[in-house]
Formats: C-alpha cells, structure tokens, sequence
C-alpha cells in the first residue's frame, strides 16, 4: 500500500460533489425550472383569486344597504346611513345588528291558486268550489277532529279570533300578536328580515267571516324600518274529519311534490283526549318551504303562531275571553356586521340529531367522540391557516397580513 496516498480533503470532495451535481441537474434543466417557479404559480393563482372574491364581494347584493339621509343644496350626499332598513333580503346578512327588529309571528297561508277547493281525488262537500280559484278568492282551510267533535269544534271556533274595530293598529305588534295574521311568501332561514314584510306581498289576515274594511293598506315604521302593510281579509274554514287518517290522506293527496293537483290546507289539528280539564294536540303543518335537504339549510317554519292560536282558543273557552297568552313576536340573535355567511352547519347538525346520545347508547366513549369529532376539523384547521398565512403573506393578502400582525 502506497503510504504517500491520503483521502482527499475537505475542499477537494466538495468541488468534486459540485461538478458532478451541477452536471445532473443539467440533465435536469426543465424539472428544476418547474420546481422553482411552482410557488410563484401558487402565489400568482391566489392572488387572482383574491380579487376575483374582492370584486364579487364588493357587489351590492353583499353588502349591508345603504342610503343618503342628508344632502347640500347641490344635491351632494353629505351623510350616508346603512342598516336593515336600507337593505333588501340579500343585503340584510352583512348588516351589524345589536337589536334585531322584533316580527309578528305569521302562520303559513296557502297561495290563492293552490288553497284547497274539492277535486275528484278529494270530493268532501265542505270543501269550497273549484271556482273560486278563478277569482282567487278561495278560503283558507284548517283540517280538525279529535275523539270529542264537540269539544273540539267548540275550541276550534276561535282559532281566528274576529278583528275588533276599537283594535289599537298604531302599535302593529300589539295588534297583530291578538289575532291571526299570515302569509305566503317563502319563510327565510332566519328572522333577522321577515320576508312577508320586506316586500309588496300581502298579508293575510284570517276571519270566520270577512268585511270590506278589513282589507286595507297600512303604513307603519317598526323601530326604523318603513313597512307597506297591504292586509287582504282571508275567510278562515275550518272541517272536521272523522280520523286522522283521513287527515294525512287528505293532506297527501294534496301535496305539492307528490305529483297530482295542488291542493294545500293551512293546517290540521288533532285534539286527541282533550277535555277542559287537559289539552293535548297533535298539529300537521306544512314544511314543504323548510329547505330540509342537504344541500340547504333549513328555513324559520311558521309554525309558533299555529300552536299559539289553539292554546289562545282553549283558555278563552275554559275562562273565558278575557283570558289569553299572547305571542307577542318573534327575534334573532344579535349579529356582527360580516361579507360572508357563517353558519355552524357541523356543531348544529350533531345537537340537533342528537349523534352523540345515539353513539353512547351504542357503547362509544367519551374520548374517542371528542377526538374524532373535534379533533379532526382542529387539526385540519391548523393546517389550513398554516398554509393560508405562509402564501397569503407573500402575495399581500389583507387577511393573512392582519392575522400575521394579530398574532
């Protein structure tokens, strides 16, 4: 062995690995190119996207309405106000709301063309004449039965309590929280806006029988919000069947989404073993506008006035017409002003079907439900924003630049 030959050195391996590294990425010219600029690719395809979501959300569908309330002798705007009076039903999800207004809770009235009129599938004579959805003037109908007819006709009788003229209409809620207002216009999926009165459509109000002067229109302001209330008068009828199985046929048949004609009822009341000394019901209502699907989410049914209305009939026919429970309105809860609609689909979805009740009765523990459930969307979230701040900070995206600073 030659002893005058020594590894070689530090310097000497290096240049060594360079040369022969320079030379296979060479080779490799295009696949480093493509590496490098990838970045550059990502940050360039989030910053068009950036705008692209700043434009759209700069639209005036996203954004609370607003309005001039003070201009100069030119004509200039000087002041300028935005809230839910300004704004139309799309606008109103981005408007700051500390107070939300307070609603007349409304039942859900049929529209006039599709009320229930008797039909060859349905041919009950106490069912109004197919004729008069020609002139659009069709009552509306309430099904009832119950194992006592006369009981429960007799407290089905003030489901509609009749309008009093001496009725104080300058104080809307008061007035319409003490009779049976309703409505056909589609429920929202919340009650920051009530849809019935952000618009020219018609409230109807119910009655055993109807009077000229019951149809009129009002102008009201409800705690800064102008409202055009037109009031049409809508004969409130109400048909006793002899089961409820006659009831959910009846209903059935009528049924938009089952494929025949439409013939739709307000509602059905089963008054079960009710006397005077006890009241339990069972109530049908319409949840064809709830939204219930999977890819929506569920509306604000008009259910409440319904329950209401039966509970204010039975006390009035047990004590009297001086006795009664008012449901005075209907709210939201307070909300921040935001360009997006935030809703807690997930959290929501699991109380609401009661999933971890279902687990445990099953033999889940406590652990491995707070880990899969929770634990999943903490770290997906994590990753997320990671990512989200590290690009967003080298193309300047304003939120990730101020959750950078923030924390």
């Amino acid at each position: 062995m030659d002893s005058r030959r020594r590894p070689a050195g530090f310097l000497t391996q290096a240049n060594a690995l360079l040369r022969k590294n320079l030379c296979l990425q060479k080779r490799n010219l295009k696949t480093n190119i493509g590496i490098t600029i990838f970045p550059i690719l990502i940050c360039v395809l989030l910053l068009v996207l950036q705008n692209i979501i700043n434009n759209e959300l700069d639209k005036p569908k996203y954004n609370c309405g607003c309005a001039c309330v003070d201009t100069d002798m030119y004509g200039t705007c000087r002041k300028r106000e935005c809230g839910v009076q300004y704004s139309t039903l799309e606008q109103v999800w981005s408007c700051a709301i500390p107070s939300p207004p307070r609603w007349p809770a409304l039942i859900q009235v049929p529209q006039p063309q599709f009320r229930a009129v008797r039909t060859v599938s349905q041919p009950f004579d106490d069912l109004p004449d197919p004729s008069c959805r020609d002139s659009l003037s069709c009552p509306a109908s309430v099904l009832i039965t119950g194992k006592d007819r006369g009981f429960a006709e007799s407290v089905a009788g003030g489901l509609f309590p009749v309008f009093a003229p001496t009725l104080n209409v300058t104080d809307y809620l008061d007035a319409l929280s003490r009779i049976v207002v309703g409505s056909d216009t589609i429920p929202g999926y919340t009650q920051l806006v009530e849809p019935a009165f952000s618009s020219s459509d018609t409230l109807y109000l119910l009655q055993p029988q109807c009077v000229p002067f019951l149809s009129q229109t009002i102008s009201y302001n409800a705690r800064g919000i102008p409202l055009q209330l037109n009031i049409q008068c809508v004969e409130g009828v109400l048909l006793w069947r002899e089961s409820t199985s006659v009831i959910n046929d009846e209903l059935l048949k009528g049924y938009i989404q089952r494929g025949g004609k439409t013939n739709e009822f307000i509602a059905g009341y089963d008054f079960l073993s009710s006397t005077e000394y006890g009241l339990g019901i069972n109530v049908w209502y319409n949840s064809t506008y709830g939204g219930k699907t999977a890819f929506s989410f569920i509306a604000a049914l008009r259910v409440p006035r319904l329950v209401n209305a039966v509970s204010n009939a039975y006390l009035k026919y047990i004590r009297g017409p001086g006795m009664e429970v008012l449901l005075e309105y209907v709210k939201d809860m307070p909300k921040v002003g935001t360009s997006y609609r935030v809703m807690l689909t997930y959290l929501v979805y699991e109380k609401q079907q009661k999933l971890k009740i279902m687990m445990k009765m099953q033999g889940l523990k406590d652990g491995p439900y707070w880990m899969i459930s929770y634990g999943y969307f903490f770290v997906l979230s994590v990753v997320y924003m990671t990512f989200f701040v590290i690009f967003g900070s080298l193309i300047g995206n304003e939120l990730s630049q101020f959750i950078h600073e923030y924390s």
